[in-house]
C-alpha cells in the first residue's frame, strides 16, 4: 500500500486553492481541517478528507458528495464540492465552516454538566428535524455519527447546527475494523459493530445524544451491553430517570426504547421518537403546574407538630424504679384499655358506616370528613383529602364534562364535543377545525373530525385512546388523503393541545408525504353548536395535493 502522511501541515495547498489554516479534527481515516479559499476573498471552509480509498470507494465517496451537495436545511452546513487528488491519494468534501462552541463543551460548563428538558428539547429539536429531513431523501442519508460533540451551537442566533456527516467513515480499506471505526463510543448503535444500517442507526445516536445531555452521563457504550446481555442476560443501561428524578419517567422510557439493541424494537421514524419526548415535556410541564396535594401539606403540618411538641422537654426529678409485682400489674391495665379501645372503634366505625349505607339506600362506603375544591384562591386544608369529582362540590360550575388528567390510575373523561384551530405548517394555512361528537369507553375514543375552509382537507372519522395521565392519540381516516395521526394531551382546563401529521403507507408519520402542524381544542357545552360543525373541510394543502392528509 502506498504510504501517505496522515496529517497535512499548515500552509499545505490543496487542489491549488485551499490551504490548510488549522486541524478541525482527525481519525484513522482522515481528518477535517480548516481552510482558506485563495480565489473567493479567503472565505474560510472545512475541508473533509479520506486517506487513500481504493478506486471504487473514492468513486462512492465522490458520489456521495455530490448527493450532499442538493442538502439544504438551516440545521445542516452547506456542501459546496467534492473532488480527488491521486498525487495525495485523498478524497475530499468542501463544506460550510460552523464557527462555535459544541454541545459537549457547553455541557461540560453547566453546573451539574447537564441541561433541562426544556433546554435540551430546545436544542435538538432542529437536529432532530434535521435528521428526518436526511432520511426523506432519495437514496436516504444515514449520519451515523450522531453526538454531542458533532453538534455546534451558534450562540449568536441560539441555534444549533449538526455537522460532521460521518460519510468518511464508511472507506476504511480495513474491513475487520472499519464498522468500530464508524462511531463514537457510548453513542453508536450495536449494529455499527457488524450488521448494516438504517435510519434507526440514528435514532439511536439521537438517544444517546439526549440521555447525555439530560443525565450528564455518556451512556453505557453498546458493545459492552452486547456483551453483558449475552452472558448475564441483563442490560447494564441505567433509565435515565434513575439518574436525574426530575426526568419524566415517559421521557426515560422513550429513550430506552429509541436506544434498544433489537434494532427493530426502536421507533420506526425520527418524528414518532419526537412526539414521545414532546409528550414527556408535556407532562412535566402539567405536572408542575398542578397545586401540592393536601394530603402531603398535612404531613409536612403534622411532622412540625410533633417536632414542636417532642423538642419541649420538661426536666422530672428521678423516680425510684417500680416492683415487679407493680410493673406486671401495669401492663395487665394497659392490655384491657388497648382492647377496650379497639372494641370502641370498631363499634363505632360499624354504626357510622351502617348509617351512611341505609340513608343512601347502597351498598357501605366510607365517605370523607372533609372535602377540598381547589380554586384559584383555595387554601390548603391540613387533612388528607381525596381527588375532587364532578359532584363533590356546588362551588364549581364546569361548562362541559370534560376533567383534567388524573394523577392516578383513572381515565380522564373527555367532553362530548371540542372546537379549536389547527394550523398547518408547510402551507401556513390556520383554520377552524372541531371533534364532535366524541364517544369514550374508558381510554377508548372515537368520533367525527371535520376542518373549516376550502384549503385544508382531511375531515372523517377518527379513533384512538387517552391514557390515565391524560396523553391523547387519533387517527383520522379520510378519502382520497393519507390517514392523520394526531397525539396532544389533556390539559388542566379542559382543553387538549397537540400535533399531528400524515401517515406513509408503514403508518408512521412523513413530512414528505403530507401535512403537518399544531392543534388545540377547547371543550364545547352541551347543547351548543360547535364551529366549524357546518362547514365540513379537509386537512390538507390544496397546493401541495392535501399535504396533511
Amino acid at each position: 500500500m502506498q504510504e501517505v502522511q496522515t496529517i497535512l501541515p499548515n500552509g499545505t495547498i490543496v487542489q491549488e486553492r485551499y490551504v490548510v489554516e488549522d486541524l478541525l479534527g482527525k481519525g484513522g481515516f482522515g481528518a477535517v481541517y480548516l481552510v482558506k479559499d485563495m480565489r473567493v476573498k479567503g472565505n474560510l471552509f472545512a475541508l473533509k478528507e479520506v486517506i487513500d480509498p481504493n478506486k471504487q470507494d473514492r468513486q462512492r465517496f465522490i458520489f456521495e458528495g455530490e448527493v450532499l451537495k442538493r442538502l439544504d436545511h438551516k440545521a445542516l452546513p452547506r456542501v459546496y464540492r467534492a473532488f480527488e487528488s491521486d498525487k495525495q491519494g485523498r478524497a475530499y468534501i468542501l463544506m460550510d465552516y460552523i464557527e462555535g462552541p459544541n454541545l459537549e463543551v457547553l455541557r461540560q460548563r453547566q453546573p451539574a454538566k447537564r441541561f433541562s428538558l426544556s433546554q435540551v428539547l430546545a436544542i435538538m429539536d432542529p437536529i432532530m428535524e434535521a435528521v428526518s429531513y436526511l432520511h426523506h431523501q432519495r437514496p436516504p442519508i444515514i449520519h451515523r455519527d450522531i453526538k454531542p460533540a458533532n453538534i455546534i451551537a451558534l450562540e449568536a442566533s441560539n441555534e444549533a447546527v449538526l455537522v460532521d456527516f460521518g460519510i468518511a467513515k464508511e472507506y476504511d480499506p480495513e474491513s475487520t475494523t472499519t464498522a468500530i471505526r464508524r462511531c463514537s463510543p457510548g453513542y453508536g448503535a450495536p449494529e455499527q459493530y457488524g450488521t448494516g444500517t438504517n435510519s434507526r442507526t440514528d435514532i439511536y445516536g439521537l438517544a444517546a445524544t439526549i440521555y447525555s445531555l439530560l443525565t450528564g452521563v455518556v451512556p453505557i457504550d453498546a458493545l459492552y451491553r452486547l456483551t453483558q446481555i449475552g452472558s448475564r442476560g441483563s442490560d447494564p443501561l441505567e433509565p435515565a430517570t434513575q439518574i436525574v428524578p426530575e426526568i419524566p419517567a415517559s421521557v426515560s422510557d422513550a429513550l430506552h426504547k429509541a436506544m434498544a439493541i433489537d434494532i427493530n424494537a426502536r421507533y420506526a421514524t425520527v418524528e414518532e421518537f419526537r412526539q414521545a419526548l414532546l409528550s414527556g415535556l408535556a407532562e412535566q410541564k402539567r405536572l408542575a403546574a398542578m397545586p401540592l396535594p393536601a394530603q402531603s401539606l398535612a404531613v409536612v403540618g403534622a411532622a412540625t407538630a410533633v417536632e414542636d411538641i417532642t423538642t419541649k422537654v420538661v426536666p422530672v426529678r428521678p423516680q425510684p424504679q417500680p416492683s415487679r409485682s407493680r410493673n406486671r400489674l401495669a401492663l395487665l391495665l394497659l392490655i384491657f384499655v388497648l382492647l377496650a379501645g379497639v372494641v370502641s372503634a370498631a363499634g363505632i366505625l360499624y354504626f357510622t358506616t351502617h348509617q351512611g349505607a341505609s340513608a343512601n339506600g347502597g351498598t357501605p362506603v366510607p365517605q370523607p370528613k372533609h372535602t377540598v375544591v381547589p380554586t384559584a384562591t383555595a387554601t390548603h386544608a391540613l387533612t388528607p383529602t381525596p381527588r375532587p369529582t364532578a359532584t363533590a362540590s356546588p362551588q364549581s360550575s364546569p361548562t362541559s364534562s370534560a376533567t383534567a388528567p388524573p394523577i392516578g390510575g383513572t381515565y380522564p373523561q373527555l367532553a362530548g364535543g371540542y372546537s379549536g384551530q389547527i394550523h398547518n405548517a408547510p402551507a401556513n394555512v390556520t383554520k377552524g377545525m372541531t371533534l364532535s361528537p366524541v364517544h369514550q369507553n374508558q381510554g377508548n375514543i372515537n368520533g367525527e373530525f371535520n376542518v373549516s375552509g376550502p384549503e385544508l382537507i382531511g375531515s372523517g372519522p377518527f379513533s384512538g385512546t387517552v391514557d390515565t395521565q391524560g396523553r391523547v392519540s387519533f387517527t383520522v381516516t379520510s378519502s382520497g388523503v393519507r390517514p392523520l395521526l394526531f397525539t396532544g394531551t389533556l390539559n388542566k382546563d379542559g382543553s387538549m393541545s397537540g400535533n399531528y401529521c400524515s401517515l406513509d403507507n408503514t403508518n408512521h408519520c412523513n413530512q414528505g408525504v403530507g401535512g403537518y402542524g399544531t392543534w388545540r381544542v377547547q371543550p364545547v357545552p352541551p347543547g351548543s353548536a360547535s364551529t366549524g360543525a357546518s362547514m365540513p373541510g379537509r386537512l390538507g394543502d390544496r397546493r401541495n395535493d392535501g399535504v396533511a392528509g
